[in-house]
């Protein structure tokens, strides 16, 4: 028990000398959304969705060029698939929550490269189908889970442009449905999102 008491009054110790160092700002961040998804069945074909993300961001940096970023991003994204003589476009928004862990190389005064990776959860806000036959149907989830991918620069210390790669680690789609025939197959997708955005710091 004592060891463990020790332990974390050590990384609560560590956390604070960090946060002391470190510097904190906030800012906008908004982008292009390019969403596909992988399926389980060679049946139905997907094709791009194009969606936009906007919201807040917040940077935690160190000395170091290590640091995080958190975002709270309303975000467009999709699913349009192609089924025998079927082509139906699903739209979904939601609200994403990214925690990234970011490190940051300075090139120039002016210029800096970074790179981020970590986890993200989000909640559904909204949806919309556009059917060609409305015998079909897809669900989406509530709440989905996955993790980030990214990278991009830094232009004089406030405007950070970047590339970032959202691969979903849940079903994000389910139950593609048939009422006329009952029929229910339990066909399912996962998302992949390539997103290109921009951020402003104040």
């Amino acid at each position: 028990m004592i060891k463990k008491i020790i332990m974390i009054a050590l990384a609560i110790l560590l956390l604070s000398a960090f946060l002391l160092q470190a510097g904190v700002r906030v800012g906008v961040k908004g982008g292009v959304n390019l969403a596909n998804a992988t399926i389980n069945t060679d049946a139905i074909k997907t094709s791009n969705f194009t969606g936009f993300q906007v919201g807040p961001i917040m940077e935690i940096s160190g000395l170091t060029g290590l640091g995080l970023d958190f975002a709270i991003l309303y975000s467009q994204h999709g699913l349009k698939y192609q089924a025998s003589s079927l082509d139906d476009t699903k739209t979904v928004t939601t609200l994403d929550i990214p925690v990234n862990l970011k490190v940051k190389f300075s090139l120039s005064e002016a210029f800096k490269c970074f790179l981020t990776a970590g986890p993200y959860i989000n909640f559904k806000v909204d949806d919309q189908t556009s059917f060609s036959d409305i015998k079909t149907a897809w669900l989406n989830k509530n709440f989905g889970t996955g993790l980030n991918f990214g990278a991009g620069f830094e232009l004089l210390k406030h405007l950070q442009i970047g590339v970032n790669y959202q691969l979903a680690l849940n079903d994000d789609y389910s139950n593609f449905i048939n009422s006329e025939d009952f029929i229910h197959s339990d066909f399912k997708a996962k998302s992949r999102i390539w997103s290109i955005t921009a951020a402003y710091f104040f």
